[in-house]
């Protein structure tokens, strides 16, 4: 899968950011992540589904209110982070 790191805000509220490929209705998720506030820190990445074991996620497109690309320092520390996940 290519580094099409894309930003997802889905119908639950979530915020979830991954390797996006579309098939048909469907989004394949590679490594999807969150980012939850830290207080002070900033920000703390964790895995979207953490107890689960499979790498890619698929969820269909209805499930998804928007999507953008991430800012440059965003998808640098998603790729950075995903390399140990």
């Amino acid at each position: 899968m290519e580094n099409n790191v894309k930003v997802l805000k889905l119908i639950t509220g979530e915020v979830v950011i991954a390797r996006v490929e579309q098939k048909d209705t469907m989004l394949i998720l590679d490594k999807p992540i969150t980012l939850k506030e830290s207080g002070h820190v900033g920000y703390v990445v964790e895995p979207w589904i953490p107890a689960g074991k499979s790498e890619n996620i698929t969820i269909s497109i209805d499930h998804v209110i928007a999507q953008d690309e991430p800012k440059p320092v965003v998808e640098e520390y998603y790729l950075e982070s995903v390399m140990g996940i």
